[in-house]
């Protein structure tokens, strides 16, 4: 049986945590860990909401839910982009309860106070005149667009994505993810603990192991110095094609101040291979401004829970959803050109087949994975030189429980 925890004790289990080691076990296990985890990450970091396509006119809506809160997206009057709590002021239901649609206003389904699209209230039948109505608009969450993508935070002060958005947009902007439409989605229940996906996703130490189809086609899995001259040789093949092959790093500790952590990087694929398919082959148009392929793929992240993966020809999201102590969801979201047909232009089986056999392979050996933590024989292991990063995120989470 798990020993309780207190704040103390998360303190001591922080201080006592070996550099280049594996967690303890109380921080896969214990439940008031994972509430620190939700009070402090899943609460207060930027997260990915959704797809611009997806909201494309004034009304169109998508509800964001994580941990037991719920956050409505919605295209305004004027075009904007903004979000509310989908809690109503007067008895706090449940505003919207379709995951999406499109209305002119919002309705509360039990006593039928009425919001505009900006939140302010439009009626509440038999409200006293003396209450302030202003006062009573929906509670704002905070809303950031970037490149096409919707990321909300549920922090009261979020961190700013000022230097994110000026350092990341040259490099990102090529690939035109605004000018992409999602293909495909689909989410992949783990029973295991949030922490093990992003270590997971964070390493190919496991690749050549336990993901053959994407090991023979990406140079990742190798160790640095035989993946070294493939990347070297990629960067003018992706100055020929307009893509950036530069190196961006501001994860934990390399993070400015005030702002959520971000990444960019772009590698190589063997030989062969000009996209991330089971033939090496394209598999949908080219994607924003790029004139060819490169034979790269560029890892960008926006925030811990938000990875993402861009060929030249498609890109791949990932979110990572924690929904409780021994369970989350992986949840991975397609996007190809926004003229791109299916059918005429894409696959849809050919366009997944990659990610989704890889997350079918991840989620068995991530599974095993807090088995064998939940153990009384579990104790911390070293990591090793190609687990890096997940040494990374590691280093950078335990400096948010303190």
């Amino acid at each position: 049986m798990t020993k309780p925890f207190g704040q103390t004790d998360i303190a001591a289990l922080v201080a006592r945590q070996r550099p280049g080691l594996s967690l303890e076990q109380a921080f896969y296990a214990a439940p008031e860990i994972f509430a620190a985890d939700t009070a402090r990450i899943f609460h207060q970091d930027w997260q990915l909401a959704g797809h611009i396509s997806e909201i494309p006119e004034a009304g169109d809506y998508l509800l964001f839910e994580v941990m037991g809160e719920s956050v409505i997206v919605v295209r305004s009057e004027t075009g904007a982009v903004q979000a509310h709590a989908n809690v109503c002021r007067h008895r706090g239901s449940r505003l919207c309860i379709e995951p999406r649609g499109n209305v002119r206003r919002f309705t509360c389904p039990y006593h039928a106070w009425a919001y505009n699209l900006d939140g302010s209230l439009f009626h509440a039948r038999q409200l006293d005149p003396e209450h302030d109505r202003d006062a009573l608009a929906l509670k704002p969450v905070a809303v950031e667009l970037f490149e096409g993508l919707i990321y909300v935070s549920l922090a009261r002060t979020p961190t700013r994505f000022d230097e994110l958005r000026a350092e990341l947009t040259p490099h990102v902007r090529p690939f035109g993810l605004e000018r992409t439409r999602i293909a495909h989605r689909r989410s992949y229940p783990v029973r295991a603990n949030w922490k093990l996906l992003v270590e997971n996703y964070n390493e190919c130490y496991h690749c050549t192991a336990a993901h053959p189809e994407f090991a023979r086609s990406h140079v990742i899995h190798m160790t640095p110095d035989r993946s070294a001259p493939l990347n070297a040789e990629l960067k003018a093949r992706s100055a020929a094609v307009g893509a950036s092959a530069d190196t961006i790093d501001r994860i934990g500790s390399q993070a400015p101040a005030q702002s959520p952590d971000y990444s960019y990087n772009r590698y190589a694929l063997f030989e062969g291979y000009q996209t991330g398919s089971e033939s090496g082959e394209p598999l949908a148009p080219l994607l924003g401004d790029l004139t060819g392929y490169d034979g790269g793929a560029s890892d960008v992240y926006v925030s811990v829970l938000n990875p993402m993966l861009i060929y030249c020809d498609h890109a791949v999201l990932y979110r990572f959803i924690p929904v409780d102590l021994h369970n989350s969801i992986q949840e991975i979201i397609w996007l190809v050109h926004e003229d791109a047909v299916e059918g005429r232009d894409y696959d849809r089986d050919r366009l997944t087949w990659l990610w989704d056999v890889t997350t079918e392979a991840d989620k068995r050996i991530i599974e095993a994975n807090q088995e064998g933590i939940g153990s009384r024989y579990y104790e911390p292991g070293p990591l090793v030189a190609m687990e890096s990063f997940t040494r990374r995120f590691l280093d950078a989470y335990l400096s948010r429980l303190v």
